[in-house]
């Protein structure tokens, strides 16, 4: 698996996704704002493109595979900035569930396999009443693992190059999912009492030295 410039007038991401559907990683600079990049520091997210060319993703901007979609100006520099994308990449076997009881009025947890090692990536599908927000068809989507001072884990859709957990704008949240204790939805308010996991993500390649510019 490699890096591939997308945006190039070829559209190699849109002619790719078309022959083989499915996951794919995607690196553009992070977002630090409207219009505004930090070349210096990448933002990783995977997303799912459909059979139908139908393309689910976490940034606000990336809707389509056109030419203009899969590019980031920056205001203030007034350079496009090209992204890259490398897959597909596909979910393993399952290697792990976490199914929380109601015990007077303490959730607990009930294990089966392993739970995934954090931080970083991993598949993951919740109950059908309280799903992901970024499933494929048979409804797993990739998850991004950040365990904070507390010792809950928090479930993100993106990471930048640094290693760190980024709060994607359009969903703007970041929710439990498995703490220590076995909690997976501290909230109340989704009602997700299981996760099953699906092994790692595969890692992507190590990330360019430089973003395309485009103009």
């Amino acid at each position: 698996m490699e890096w591939k410039v997308a945006a190039a007038e070829t559209n190699a991401f849109r002619d790719a996704a078309a022959r083989t559907p499915g996951w794919y990683w995607v690196l553009r600079p992070k977002n630090l704002g409207r219009n505004a990049y930090d070349t210096d520091v990448g933002m990783l997210c995977l997303v799912w493109v459909g059979a139908d060319g139908r393309l689910l993703s976490p940034l606000a901007d990336l809707r389509a595979l056109e030419h203009g979609d899969l590019t980031c100006l920056d205001a203030g520099s007034g350079k496009r900035f090209g992204t890259y994308f490398a897959g597909p990449v596909t979910p393993g076997e399952v290697c792990g569930a976490v199914r929380a009881r109601v015990v007077d009025d303490a959730v607990t947890a009930q294990f089966a396999g392993e739970a995934p090692t954090v931080p970083g990536w991993s598949w993951c599908r919740t109950n059908a009443e309280a799903p992901l927000l970024l499933v494929d068809g048979d409804g797993i989507g990739p998850v991004y693992l950040e365990e904070d001072a507390d010792g809950v884990v928090r479930v993100f859709l993106a990471a930048d190059t640094l290693g760190h957990s980024v709060d994607v704008g359009e969903f703007g949240f970041s929710e439990p999912l498995v703490s220590r204790g076995g909690v997976i939805d501290e909230s109340g308010e989704l009602g997700r009492n299981e996760a099953e996991f699906f092994g790692a993500v595969t890692a992507p390649p190590p990330a360019p030295s430089s973003f395309p510019v485009l103009r």
